[in-house]
């Protein structure tokens, strides 16, 4: 079980930063900006500065924000992966 759910986490995470950043990649230009312009924006608006995309907060924020789905991701790449082996596991089990 320990296995099932380590694979889960590794798999589920990586495609959370995956889609996070083909996200940003594929539809910025759709949604009018991707991660770094929303943070900024936020930012902005939080603290009323004037933070542009490349600065060193925003970036680092987008990064929290990318690591935060990311381990979103493990969690439920990680719960799933258990349900997955139970699962096989009673089919497989012989009475």
């Amino acid at each position: 079980m320990r296995k099932a759910f380590y694979i889960g986490v590794i798999l589920g995470g990586v495609l959370g930063i995956a889609v996070a950043l083909s996200m940003d990649i594929v539809l910025s230009e759709a949604l009018g900006g991707g991660w770094r312009e929303a943070v900024a924006n936020d930012l902005n608006r939080l603290f009323q500065t004037e933070f542009s995309e490349n600065h060193f907060i925003v970036i680092m924020g987008t990064i929290i924000v990318i690591g935060i789905i990311g381990a979103f991701g493990a969690f439920i790449g990680g719960i799933f992966s258990v349900m997955i082996a139970r699962l096989f596991r009673m089919l497989t089990k012989e009475h």
